[in-house]
């Protein structure tokens, strides 16, 4: 996941759009997803204090674990960093997946299951739903599509899944369509080689194919916050990256402008 500098006035106009155009649930909603805010915080790997926050209006979806895949087996960074937030929080456990690069992905039944398992294990009071945050090549995207399909099937039916996706994944191809997550979440911001591309087909009104990917949107502080269909942006969930640590000043600005 991208990692752009904090900026307070991006901070406002990001929440007062989000307060403005996210308040209803939208058709395509997955019923799972009904408890969970339509304004989430990313919290990634930093002290973050989000005591101030309202946990009726808003959920955090915190990084808890980074898995690094090498060739078929794993290691695990557990989060190290304190996450405060208040008891009714809606928390989503985030976990991120990396490929040694060297080493590659071996695909494997066992190389599943011990990441599902992992997943699972030891989720903290609070969480009411997963999300995965995995960017996949393109020939990862069929044991990627193994995992999840896996992993929804050990879940508690009750609990959401969600993953987030490259924004050239949502608007290019459609190899997401028919995943069993409750929501993509296409990341508009830190896009690399593909953020002109990307911001074109934005900017010409082409919205995302997949529904899947209509349901949510990853904004991050800095950059500005791309084209999206006013009509269907009211029914998207709006989860926001911050480069730094969240702070009593930012995080208040946030709330009133989301009340």
């Amino acid at each position: 996941m991208g990692v752009p500098p904090k900026s307070l006035p991006c901070l406002k106009a990001i929440i007062f759009l989000a307060a403005g155009l996210c308040m209803g649930c939208g058709q395509n909603e997955s019923p799972r997803m009904k408890g969970i805010p339509k304004l989430m915080l990313w919290a990634w790997e930093r002290p973050e204090d989000l005591r101030g926050l309202d946990p009726a209006k808003v959920g955090v979806a915190y990084l808890c674990q980074t898995l690094t895949v090498h060739g078929d087996h794993l290691t695990r960074a557990p989060r190290l960093q304190p996450l405060l937030v208040p008891p009714a929080t809606k928390l989503m456990a985030v976990t991120r997946i990396e490929v040694d690069r060297m080493e590659g992905l071996t695909a494997s039944s066992t190389l599943r299951d011990q990441i599902i398992e992992t997943v699972l294990h030891d989720l903290r009071p609070g969480v009411k739903g997963i999300q995965i945050d995995f960017d996949a090549k393109v020939s990862e995207r069929p044991f990627y599509a193994g995992l999840l399909r896996e992993l929804r099937s050990r879940m508690d039916p009750e609990m959401p899944l969600s993953m987030t996706a490259l924004a050239s994944w949502a608007l290019f191809d459609d190899w997401i369509k028919g995943l069993p997550v409750d929501e993509a979440i296409p990341m508009c911001f830190d896009m690399g080689a593909d953020t002109e591309f990307v911001r074109r087909r934005l900017a010409s009104h082409q919205d995302f194919r997949d529904n899947l990917a209509r349901r949510a949107t990853g904004v991050a502080l800095r950059q500005p916050l791309p084209w999206i269909p006013n009509g269907r942006f009211q029914r998207r969930r709006v989860y926001v990256f911050n480069h730094q640590s969240w702070n009593d000043h930012m995080l208040h600005d946030a709330l009133s402008r989301y009340r």
